[in-house]
């Protein structure tokens, strides 16, 4: 076996600091950390939050960094557990190349350049460098994780937070090779503990390992240099049919960057990444058909069988189900216009109206054949079939609004993030967090990000 891909990572983590940028990198490097911090204030309150933050003050420990950007203080690898759980507590979190790259980076970054004395430039290349590295590991692989029960996030998650924890601590070849290695032996998550708690701890717990992974490779534990790519390694492992790319060499990492071309797809809606397109249908079709739901006979959602394969609940009973429920996403879409955090209750799930027309939803399945996101079909859209025999056809959605090559602007960020900080925080303070977070790159370092 080749030197491959781990040396390859190496290379590109020890280097980080004296490349040229990509043009973009930083812009969505802001976007990262302001989406992650604005949604991790919308997940405080949650119960698995919660929980992780009492066992975090349990356990005690050294007091390297916020919990929360809060008071509370605990080892910095904890403070990332319980910061990335409350940010994907929601699943309002940002994703890419099917995984949520800023809930898991942003909160671990934030926690170790606490203890390191991090710059917020050294953040911004913290981020690049895990966000570069867990994207090359995905686009290895020709098949779905899903279809083997893995959720991506989680498996490769400590891998990305290991790369970044890297770049802050400025790391040697040799320790970094290890730090990788050891993350390697971290990734887990299954797609069945979907719609339950479990999942964001899935967020909480890679961000936790990566940093623990890092700090032991600091203490001289070592690892295999090919834990990553060796046959029985972690890329095969989790391979659904092992046809994942284990042995073509990485000639352009820091040449040509995946953040350019996947960027950042930021979430109007707190459901699942497969689910946008057709919420951003079914409101449309609320807004422009001015539909009777009474008159409705069936509902079509269009979506691929991949994308269709992340929302299992077909009869979901709670909010959190309903997350993971494209019969909910385009119910709650067609009957209120909006898809929100006040409909994803489970008041509102329960409601007969809502239930009826989930009934009534049949979804349709294309083929996964975008031809720049393979996981997905070409366009989503939505039909509703009325009692009449009137049809109303929803137009094609290709990018969901939010998407990386359908962007938010600048303000319809700041309202999603004052939407997700208004039961916390003030206005004004909400505002100077926001334009904090939107110079991340520029700041001393953490001590600049207000408290919440």
């Amino acid at each position: 076996m080749p030197a491959g891909l781990t040396q390859s990572f190496v290379d590109f983590i020890v280097g980080i600091r004296s490349l040229a940028l990509p043009a973009n990198g930083l812009a969505t490097v802001r976007i990262g950390f302001t989406d992650c911090v604005g949604v991790m204030v919308a997940g405080l309150d949650e119960p698995v939050t919660a929980a992780l933050a009492k066992i975090v003050a349990a356990d005690g420990g050294k007091p390297e960094a916020r919990v929360l950007l809060g008071d509370c203080r605990a080892p910095a690898a904890n403070a990332a557990m319980v910061g990335s759980a409350a940010a994907h507590a929601l699943d309002y979190d940002d994703w890419a190349f099917s995984c949520h790259p800023s809930a898991v980076l942003v909160p671990a970054i934030i926690a170790e350049a606490e203890t390191v004395g991090s710059t917020g430039r050294e953040m911004a290349l913290a981020y690049l460098a895990g966000y570069e590295v867990w994207a090359r590991l995905m686009s290895r692989e020709p098949d779905h994780h899903y279809a083997k029960g893995w959720h991506p996030t989680s498996a490769f998650g400590p891998i990305g937070v290991a790369a970044a924890v890297a770049v802050l601590h400025n790391l040697d070849a040799a320790t970094t090779r290890n730090a990788l290695g050891i993350a390697a032996s971290h990734g887990g998550g299954v797609m069945a503990n979907f719609g339950t708690m479990t999942k964001p701890y899935h967020g909480g717990r890679s961000a936790q390992a990566g940093i623990v992974a890092t700090r032991l490779a600091m203490a001289g534990v070592d690892a295999s240099a090919q834990a990553i790519e060796a046959k029985n390694g972690l890329l095969f492992a989790v391979s659904p049919a092992g046809r994942v790319d284990l042995t073509t060499p990485i000639t352009d990492l820091g040449v040509k960057w995946y953040v350019e071309k996947a960027r950042l797809n930021v979430k109007r809606y707190p459901t699942v990444g497969a689910s946008q397109r057709c919420a951003d249908a079914a409101i449309q079709l609320h807004d422009e058909a001015h539909i009777d739901p009474t008159t409705i006979r069936r509902v079509v959602p269009r979506v691929s069988p991949r994308h269709a394969e992340v929302m299992p609940y077909h009869r979901p009973h709670t909010g959190l189900e309903a997350k993971f429920s494209l019969e909910a996403v385009v119910a709650l879409g067609l009957l209120y216009g909006r898809v929100g955090l006040p409909e994803l209750t489970d008041e509102v799930v329960a409601r007969p109206a809502v239930q009826d027309l989930i009934a009534k939803v049949a979804i349709e399945l294309s083929a996964d054949d975008d031809p720049e996101f393979p996981n997905g079909a070409r366009v989503d859209n939505v039909r509703v079939e009325l009692a009449e025999g009137r049809v109303a056809t929803s137009r094609d959605v290709r990018r969901h609004r939010g998407h990386g090559q359908n962007p938010l602007t600048v303000e319809e960020l700041w309202q999603k993030f004052a939407l997700c900080t208004a039961a916390k925080i003030a206005p004004a303070a909400a505002r100077h967090l926001f334009d904090t977070l939107q110079r991340i790159d520029a700041l001393s370092g953490t001590s600049a990000i207000p408290p919440i």
